[in-house]
C-alpha cells in the first residue's frame, strides 16, 4: 500500500444542508444535517492545502448542495485566488451571478440533475458560458429518477451533447440511505480501496470521515485543532489502512466502481462511451 504523502483529493464541506430530498440520497439517515462550515476553517484548510500539496483537487462539496452557504462566493474565491484546483457539483438551483462568476473559475463542474429546474438552469448556464471560461461541464444523472428518463436520452442523442463536455449516469447511490446493496453479494476478496490512499473528507462542523462514501464522521480528531496532514498521518487513519476492509468498509461496494455508472465524453469528432466495472 503506498499512501499518499498528503491526500490529493480534498473535500470540504460547506454544509450538509440540501434544498432536495432525493430519495437515494443518505442524508435522511444521519445524525449530522445541518450546520454550514466557518470561514476561518475553510481558509486554514485551503492555507495548508496549498502549502502541501497545491495540486491537490478541492471539492468543497459533500452531503448538502454548497451553494446554501451564505459565503459561498466569497469562501470559493478565496481558494481560487490562491490557484486552488476547485472541482465542484452542484444540482443546479442556484445559478444567480455570483454562483456563475465561481462556476466559470472552476476546473472541473458537475450539474447534478434532480429537477427540470436544475436541467433548465444547467443548460442556461452552459449556453451563456463566456469565451475565456474553461471550466469542464459535466451533467449527471442517477438511473432511478424520473428526471432521467426525461433528459438522459436527448442529451447523449446529442452530437455535442447539449453543450456539457460529459455526461454521467450513477448507479443509485445506496439503498434505504445504506452504501453496499447495490450487488447481491458482497465480495470478499477484493483490491485495496484508493479512498484509502488518496482522499480525505472534512464535515462542516470540522470533523473526518475515512471516505465521502462513509457519512457518519469520526470524532477522535477536529480540523479546528488539528491538521489535515496530522489527522492523514494519524493512528487512527493508519489502524484504518492496516484493518481495511473493518466493519464500516466491509458493507461497502463503492470500491469495486460499477456504482460509478457509464460515460459520454466528447473525443475528437466522436462521442466515447464507457461502462465503469
Amino acid at each position: 500500500m503506498n499512501v499518499d504523502r498528503f491526500p490529493s483529493r480534498i473535500i470540504l464541506e460547506l454544509t450538509p444542508l440540501c434544498n432536495l430530498s432525493c430519495s437515494m440520497c443518505p442524508r435522511h439517515y444521519i445524525n449530522d444535517n445541518d450546520g454550514y462550515m466557518k470561514d476561518s476553517l475553510f481558509r486554514k484548510l485551503i492555507d495548508e492545502i496549498t502549502q502541501e500539496n497545491p495540486q491537490a483537487i478541492v471539492l468543497p462539496f459533500w452531503r448538502g448542495e454548497s451553494c446554501l452557504h451564505k459565503n459561498f462566493n466569497k469562501l470559493l474565491n478565496y481558494a481560487i485566488n490562491q490557484k486552488v484546483r476547485i472541482h465542484l457539483s452542484t444540482n443546479g438551483h442556484y445559478v444567480e451571478e455570483q454562483h456563475r462568476d465561481i462556476f466559470y473559475q472552476c476546473e472541473f463542474l458537475t450539474f447534478s440533475i434532480h429537477t427540470p429546474l436544475g436541467f433548465k438552469n444547467a443548460k442556461m448556464v452552459i449556453d451563456n458560458k463566456p469565451k475565456w471560461c474553461k471550466t469542464i461541464f459535466q451533467i449527471s444523472f442517477v438511473d432511478s429518477e424520473k428526471t432521467t428518463k426525461k433528459y438522459l436520452g436527448n442529451a447523449i442523442a446529442d452530437s455535442r451533447l447539449l453543450g456539457f463536455d460529459s455526461v454521467r449516469l450513477y448507479k443509485e447511490h445506496t439503498i434505504s440511505g445504506e452504501f453496499g446493496k447495490m450487488q447481491d453479494q458482497v465480495c470478499k476478496k477484493r483490491h485495496f480501496c484508493p479512498k484509502l490512499i488518496h482522499t480525505f473528507a472534512v464535515s462542516s462542523d470540522g470533523y473526518f470521515s475515512r471516505c465521502n462514501h462513509i457519512w457518519e464522521t469520526q470524532k477522535e480528531f477536529n480540523l479546528n485543532d488539528h491538521s489535515i496532514k496530522q489527522v492523514w498521518e494519524s493512528e487512527v487513519m493508519n489502524a484504518i489502512r492496516r484493518n481495511y476492509p473493518d466493519k464500516q468498509c466491509f458493507p461497502c461496494d463503492q470500491w469495486s466502481g460499477h456504482t460509478c455508472g457509464e460515460s459520454w465524453k466528447k473525443a475528437d469528432l466522436e462521442i466515447q462511451h464507457r461502462i465503469f466495472n
